[in-house]
């Protein structure tokens, strides 16, 4: 076709990205080795257990979501005494997905404190 203007149409792949689904988790964790101390009483080691309610993509996620929130709590960060040497140690018990947060105390229950060794 003399004379005629043509146009290319191009096809371009739009990159879109992909976010995984952010799903809910009740994460119970217990503590121990922490270095506490009463009043005016010499400091004794003891231990907790708490319920984090956390949103992640995944239950690994979840964990480090949990213990990064335990981590910058002051209350706990700053109440234990122990040397560098004999740190206080956060475990995992369970993970468990959940659909909602609905009757969840956020983002947390607890510390429930008890003393290791009795």
């Amino acid at each position: 076709m003399a004379g005629g203007i043509f146009k290319i149409a191009r096809r371009t792949r739009r990159k879109t990205k992909v976010t995984p689904a952010v799903k809910k988790f009740k994460v119970f964790v217990r503590g121990k080795n922490y270095l506490l101390r009463e009043a005016e009483s010499p400091p004794r080691k003891f231990g907790f257990y708490t319920t984090a309610f956390v949103e992640a993509s995944s239950a690994e996620q979840a964990e480090a979501v949990a213990v990064g929130l335990l981590r910058t709590d002051l209350n706990l960060c700053d109440a234990g005494e122990n040397e560098a040497s004999d740190p206080p140690v956060i475990k995992i018990e369970s993970v468990e997905e959940i659909q909602s947060f609905d009757g969840c105390k956020l983002p947390g229950t607890g510390p429930a404190l008890f003393e290791e060794g009795t």
